[in-house]
């Protein structure tokens, strides 16, 4: 109504009032107590009082003229006493140091929000680079994807696969926004040989850090055989992404403190996200269509795992409705 909103969360509320007459109805009452209280209309223009800036001008010339003392009075003049520092004088620049921060500190959050959304979402087609490489080196065209039991079946496999075909590095697969503390300088992807060769605790530890701060395409079920996602060049199917977290509700991502996900698509593009399910991706990146933590229940139905979240056998977890 004000026009405050920025283009992407102009469509977001349109297409919330879309989908919900009650908030329509209240938008229009809201409106019209807006239009009663004159929000709405425009600032009306006041011109001046007449004679105002002669009066102005003269006023300050009668101040600035200068002021001539005889030499004689100049010794009997008291010597100007110095102004101290009074109560009211701290409580004054201590408003202004608290208005200041109100304006400063909420811009500095919002704009360090949105450099670590960009930063993900760069990382992320990087990513994407490499998994579109991938691909284009198997005859099938396939991505890499978990194995259905062993060392290698979790989501998160895809990080050692893309480093050990030397098409990524550790770095591309942080998050600057994630709340998990990983120094970009002691984090290592293992190979996928050292997964082999791991048990126990080690093997727990590497599988749930090992695909960083972002989660993976699960690939998908045919016949009772788990497969790999094959490149469609999909414009709304998810391969990579913000990693889900089970604290969170609709198992959305933890990362960018649980506001919103990056998604990275089968064509490359990448898109954030504030909400789910959302017009821009229909199909849940964190549930198969049955409602379930597993692959996808066909080539189309897209699952993004996190790190350690093994396609099979499945698992419910309960996040609340969907």
């Amino acid at each position: 109504m004000l026009g405050a909103l920025a283009p992407e969360e102009q469509r977001q509320v349109e297409a919330e009032l879309n989908n919900d007459p009650a908030l329509d109805s209240d938008l229009a009452r809201l409106r019209a107590r807006l239009d009663h209280m004159g929000f709405a209309e425009p600032p009306r223009a006041i011109d001046p009082p007449r004679g105002l800036a002669d009066r102005t001008c003269d006023f300050v010339s009668a101040y600035s003229a200068p002021t001539i003392t005889p030499a004689g009075a100049l010794a009997l003049q008291a010597a100007p006493q110095e102004r101290r520092f009074t109560w009211s004088d701290f409580v004054t620049m201590a408003a202004i140091v608290v208005a200041a921060a109100s304006l400063f500190f909420p811009a500095l959050s919002y704009s360090r929000f949105h450099a670590q959304i960009d930063t993900c979402q760069n990382q992320l087609r990087l990513i994407g680079y490499a998994l579109h490489e991938y691909s284009n080196r198997q005859p099938d065209h396939s991505f890499p994807a978990p194995d259905a039991d062993g060392n290698r079946a979790a989501a998160g496999i895809v990080a050692p696969i893309l480093v050990s075909h030397q098409l990524a590095d550790s770095r591309m697969f942080l998050c600057p926004g994630s709340l998990v503390s990983r120094g970009v300088g002691t984090f290592r992807v293992p190979l996928p040989d050292e997964l082999d060769a791991a048990s126990g605790a080690t093997l727990k530890g590497m599988l749930a850090s090992m695909g960083g701060d972002y989660g993976y395409n699960m690939g998908y079920m045919d016949g009772g055989k788990l497969m790999p996602t094959r490149d469609a060049r999909r414009a709304a199917f998810a391969l990579a992404g913000d990693a889900p977290s089970n604290l969170q509700p609709r198992r959305v991502s933890a990362n960018h403190r649980a506001r919103g996900q990056n998604l990275l698509c089968e064509d490359g593009h990448v898109k954030f996200l504030s909400h789910l399910p959302s017009p821009q991706v229909l199909d849940d990146p964190y549930h198969n269509r049955d409602g379930w933590i597993a692959p996808g229940v066909d080539k189309d139905d897209a699952v993004l795992g996190a790190s350690n979240d093994k396609p099979l056998p499945v698992m419910l977890i309960s996040d609340g409705p969907r």
